[in-house]
């Protein structure tokens, strides 16, 4: 006879990934969407972008449901390294030529 092997998975509760968790893989310039924006492809940009930030919880960075805290603090430290990882993220997926036009806008939710 064969002997079944399971496997059981435990999810540590300190390694759940939160909308302010960053990995050593994570730059911000880094390509997270295989699609970038030319400036005709919009919806299809969007879409893709929104796909990447939702498989890393980061959505509500760009959405406003994550909002800058007020006070000073470790939230806040933490909300804007997100945020900017965020920024750099969706700078990297636009071409050089539309980035240049958006380089300098202010892109948080505060």
């Amino acid at each position: 006879m064969t002997e079944e092997k399971q496997t059981v998975i435990r999810i540590n509760e300190a390694t759940t990934m939160t909308p302010y968790s960053l990995y050593s893989s994570d730059n911000p310039g880094a390509m997270i969407s295989a699609v970038q924006l030319t400036g005709e492809n919009y919806a299809e940009w969007a879409t893709e972008m929104m796909n990447a930030l939702r498989a890393k919880r980061k959505t509500g960075f760009v959405d406003g449901s994550i909002p800058q805290p007020k006070e000073a603090g470790s939230e806040l430290e933490s909300w804007t390294s997100v945020n900017s990882m965020v920024i750099g993220w969706l700078r990297t997926s636009i071409v050089p030529r539309v980035r240049s036009t958006v380089l300098y806008a202010k892109l948080d939710s505060s």
